[in-house]
């Protein structure tokens, strides 16, 4: 990834239902750099600094389809990878408006144009606190949804809705309204994108042939290009490092 430096740190225990990674990318160079990001099953908070100030501070929602982004020149990125439940009980908010798409929140949101930008990890830790302070004021969790992501994250979306709804005790037809009231897609679409998502890493070694997800190569094919807009084998050749995350897996 030319030119482009990334960075992680992963959430402490206490955070790990609610957030997946804190990331950076500092692009240095005067050029705008285009890239590709593809549906991963998270949704991102993204805040744009230059100068050591704020540009922008964004939610970009789940995706069901490849998003093209912009990092602009001379820009460094902060972020925060949310796992679904996050949005109703860190943010508070409901994301289904945003598939595919991205809403502004104001650059003091969570007195975040106060924290200095210098040390990503310091930062993170400041966020972190902010969050945990957020859940506190939370209301009480309902487990039947934090049992639903965790065996969806374990199984790779590999699981039926009546396998959900046996082993959390909800009725099939809530846990789908669920799904498309607060995230605006159904369980199976969410099954689907979890199910793609972990068979990057093998396509890009270069193992463009399915695993037991998936019912054959053609079916295998149909629902990659439907996520991505390229084939498996367009994925694994990733010209120019165009996806994103293929650098960062």
């Amino acid at each position: 990834m030319t030119n482009l430096y990334y960075e992680e740190f992963e959430p402490r225990k206490s955070l790990t239902d609610f957030v997946k990674r804190f990331w950076k990318y500092n692009n240095s160079t005067p050029e705008n750099k285009d890239y590709t990001i593809l549906p991963d099953g998270y949704f991102d908070f993204v805040v744009k600094i230059s100068n050591n100030k704020i540009d922008n501070i964004s939610i970009f929602g789940l995706c069901t389809k490849e998003l093209e982004v912009v990092i602009p020149a001379n820009t460094t990125v902060y972020g925060i990878c949310f796992k679904p439940l996050a949005a109703e009980y860190i943010l508070k908010q409901n994301i289904a408006d945003v598939l595919n798409s991205s809403i502004d929140f104001q650059n003091d949101f969570w007195n975040i144009n106060n924290i200095p930008f210098g040390n990503f990890q310091k930062w993170t830790e400041v966020i972190t606190n902010q969050m945990l302070l957020e859940l506190k004021s939370s209301k009480m969790i309902d487990h039947r949804k934090q049992s639903i992501f965790n065996f969806l994250f374990k199984t790779n979306g590999s699981s039926t809705i009546q396998e959900l709804s046996e082993k959390v005790f909800w009725n099939s037809r809530q846990i789908n309204r669920y799904f498309n009231d607060r995230f605006g897609l159904s369980l199976k679409a969410y099954c689907n994108i979890l199910r793609c998502f972990a068979s990057y890493t093998q396509i890009r070694e270069g193992d463009l042939f399915p695993n037991d997800d998936f019912y054959d190569q053609s079916h295998f094919i149909k629902e990659i290009k439907k996520h991505t807009g390229v084939n498996p084998k367009e994925l694994h050749q990733n010209k120019n490092d165009r996806f994103l995350q293929f650098s960062t897996l």
